[in-house]
């Protein structure tokens, strides 16, 4: 398994294709999640699309570490329009803040981060997990819902379109939420988006495989070191 790394930069560069099946194996996500956002940092070239990561107050979105990682700034913009244009799409800035402990490679990768907008965003959040709120035997049979602006199947376009698709569970780590890529699953650019149990976001999209196939792992939203992380912006009592 390797980091969905932020591979998203510079795609203003891409050909722009039409809507098609999938983050892979979904659909287009429409109005469905509209907490959901896309993650424009810079690279060099101003703020450009990069990830995605989930409101979870007023004016907090939780993504992933490893979407920081060749940034050249901290000021980043969101995007919560289920289908992103350059220079037509709202956008609104924020500061991004990666867990300081991110260690890829680490026991806990502690693959979490934040951005703090500037202004509380249009569009109410989603609710996080209370402590360690995810069981092994209450998760099988389950069906966990992926949420994402990244690449649709695996011709690497992205084409600015948020998408849903479900996985089913796979198995649970201390730090980490392991799913199948079928029915449907991930790919690049679906960083930091999340796992989604019910309402509830139970996790944030961290590793997969290159072809975006097999199994993909969310970075878990309800353990101590999570919580302990996001404590620091989010009222979790």
């Amino acid at each position: 398994m390797r980091p969905f790394w932020a591979i998203l930069a510079g795609v203003a560069a891409l050909a722009v294709a039409a809507p098609a099946p999938a983050i892979t194996g979904g659909g287009l996500d429409g109005s469905a999640h509209p907490a959901v956002a896309l993650l424009l940092a810079d690279r060099g070239n101003g703020p450009e699309p990069d990830c995605s990561g989930v409101l979870v107050a007023p004016q907090v979105l939780v993504t992933a570490a490893h979407c920081t990682e060749g940034t050249s700034s901290n000021r980043v913009e969101v995007s919560f329009d289920d289908a992103y244009a350059a220079g037509s799409s709202s956008v609104f800035a924020g500061t991004l803040y990666p867990d300081k402990e991110w260690s890829p490679g680490a026991k806990d990768t502690h693959d979490l981060a934040v951005v703090v907008l500037d202004d509380k965003a249009p569009v109410a959040p989603v609710a996080l997990p209370q402590a360690g709120a995810l069981d092994k035997q209450a998760l099988k049979g389950a069906e966990i819902v992926n949420v994402g602006y990244g690449y649709f199947d695996r011709t690497f376009v992205f084409d600015g379109y948020r998408r849903m698709s479900t996985s089913s569970f796979t198995s649970l780590k201390p730090t980490e939420l392991k799913l199948s890529q079928k029915p449907g699953g991930v790919c690049f650019g679906d960083s930091g988006g999340p796992r989604l149990l019910g309402t509830m976001v139970v996790a944030v999209t961290s590793t997969g495989n290159r072809n975006c196939t097999g199994q993909s792992t969310g970075y878990r939203l309800d353990t101590p070191s999570a919580r302990a992380f996001l404590a620091q912006y989010i009222d979790l009592s």
